[in-house]
């Protein structure tokens, strides 16, 4: 059970998989249960991206409900996003060390008791801490079933799951607009975490028929409780930092602070690393320069990706004046065209390689965004946000299959949750970065014009923050060329093979 190695994924001397680590009993390990075993992590992953964006449609509602202030509604996006950004690291090593289906198990728990705490939420402190809960349970189910497919799957059966995540993932974020409009307007938006939590609930059933006999090699050695607590209080500090850049009632000290606390606290952490014996981040992690290549290419990916749906939401209904159900469906086409590229990636990862697959993922990006980046007052939903968006949606999971095979590759056996966890991490940096980054610059722009609120000056700002974007992801294309040259001169590039035995 043993995956051949691909000589494209690192250049010359390309790592085999690392061996199986988690072993089936008997009468488990059939064809039909690990295409099961393949649907259940990818339906996992699909609610965690639908209760990502099913929030942004019902804040109206629940801010009047719950008399939220202009300032505090924030919070009800960034208490996930910061409980989710400053977690999952940690959360994918302790899958090492605990086990992935139980961190699985009990992220589902966590995220089941988070959604009926937000349904039964009659204060806005109460829905902000279910949305802290949700974050912290979404961290370890999506930590957890990333390393799974990297434990249970090699070849072309991962290439196989991960191509189905992403799919999954590009539908996420169009279910969940399209549900939480739905479920508001008909039944009220407290019906968005009941339905949250069955779920959950479904979800943890299907891991007991199908995870619970399965038998993983865990880590020995005890986990190092310092330098966890070190790692969750610096990234939540850092993704706090990220998220409230730009925040009024921050002053820059304020939020040099929060970056100075954080950056002092991951230090620590570092420095626990070299004495711990056995490291939540091993030392050998940062000298694996395909991880590192993949890291960083998967945060810049996200750093442009994630505020465009953003800024184009803000476009469609600020400049266009479209209504926010009608926003969120103008994107379900490029959703269609994720989950299409996502079921065909194989072929073509055979015909030009991973890194060649990347480049033109890269490609595609950038060309979306600088046709998004001619946005004016005068524009159509047809004209110009259609055609860009489907460019972006066809590029998106090539990348994001790719950067995850790329680092998948260096994974050490028993490292699992720890690559799962620093590809969500990185992501979720870029991700933050990118939104406060991107929405700063837009708004600066836009205070340059006379009527800074005006139709003209807002697709200004948006223009502006995309034509960046799109400067970023050509510098992404150009490194990722690079990267495929060199590993062409390294080694001679031969087709992904079938795992035989996750068929």
């Amino acid at each position: 059970m043993h995956a051949h190695p691909d000589t494209r994924l690192g250049g010359a001397h390309a790592p085999a998989a690392p061996p199986l680590t988690v072993m089936f009993t008997k009468g488990l390990g059939g064809p039909m249960n690990r295409n099961d075993i393949m649907w259940l992590i990818a339906a996992t992953n699909l609610l965690l991206l639908i209760d990502t964006s099913i929030i942004n449609v019902v804040i109206p509602s629940v801010a009047r409900d719950l008399h939220f202030s202009a300032v505090d509604q924030s919070w009800i996006i960034n208490g996930y996003l910061v409980a989710f950004g400053g977690s999952i690291l940690m959360f994918g090593r302790v899958a090492d060390f605990a086990g992935r289906v139980n961190v699985l198990r009990a992220g589902l728990i966590v995220l089941l008791g988070g959604s009926v705490l937000g349904a039964l939420a009659d204060h806005a402190g109460v829905l902000v801490a279910a949305r802290v809960v949700q974050g912290l349970g979404a961290a370890m189910a999506g930590a957890a079933s990333f390393a799974l497919i990297l434990a249970l799957f090699q070849g072309g059966a991962r290439q196989r799951a991960l191509g189905l995540v992403a799919a999954m993932a590009g539908a996420g974020g169009a279910i969940g607009t399209v549900l939480g409009g739905v479920l508001t307007e008909g039944f009220g938006w407290r019906s968005t975490f009941w339905v949250s939590a069955l779920a959950a609930a479904l979800l943890m059933v299907g891991v007991q028929r199908l995870l619970a006999r399965v038998r993983e090699a865990r880590d020995p050695r005890p986990l190092d409780g310092p330098s966890a607590a070190l790692l969750l209080l610096g990234q939540t500090l850092l993704i706090s930092s990220l998220t409230s850049l730009g925040n009024a009632q921050l002053s820059i000290w304020q939020q040099a602070g929060l970056l100075g606390a954080a950056a002092v606290l991951l230090a620590a952490f570092q420095v626990r690393q070299w004495r711990a014996s056995a490291p939540l981040v091993p030392a050998g992690t940062w000298r694996k320069a395909p991880l590192v290549g993949a890291l960083s290419l998967a945060a810049l990916g996200q750093f442009v990706l994630f505020p465009m749906f953003l800024l184009v939401n803000l476009y469609l209904q600020r400049v266009l004046h479209v209504t926010p159900l009608l926003s969120g469906l103008s994107l379900l086409p490029l959703c269609f065209v994720v989950i299409f590229t996502a079921g065909t990636v194989g072929a073509l990862l055979r015909r030009v390689g991973v890194h060649g697959t990347m480049t033109l993922g890269f490609t595609l990006i950038t060309g979306g965004l600088a046709w998004l980046a001619c946005l004016n007052v005068t524009g159509s939903y047809l004209t110009d946000v259609l055609g860009p968006t489907l460019l972006l949606g066809a590029g998106l999971p090539l990348v994001a299959i790719t950067t995850n095979i790329v680092a998948g590759a260096q994974t050490d056996a028993g490292e699992e949750g720890l690559i799962a966890g620093l590809l969500n991490t990185a992501q979720q940096l870029g991700a933050s970065a990118g939104t406060a980054a991107l929405v700063a610059l837009a708004a600066a722009h836009a205070s340059t014009f006379a009527q800074p609120g005006a139709p003209s000056a807002l697709a200004g700002g948006y223009a502006r923050a995309l034509l960046l974007s799109a400067l970023i992801a050509a510098a992404c294309t150009i490194a990722s060329a690079a990267w495929t040259r060199a590993a062409r001169r390294g080694a001679p590039e031969r087709p992904l093979e079938a795992d035989s035995s996750a068929a």
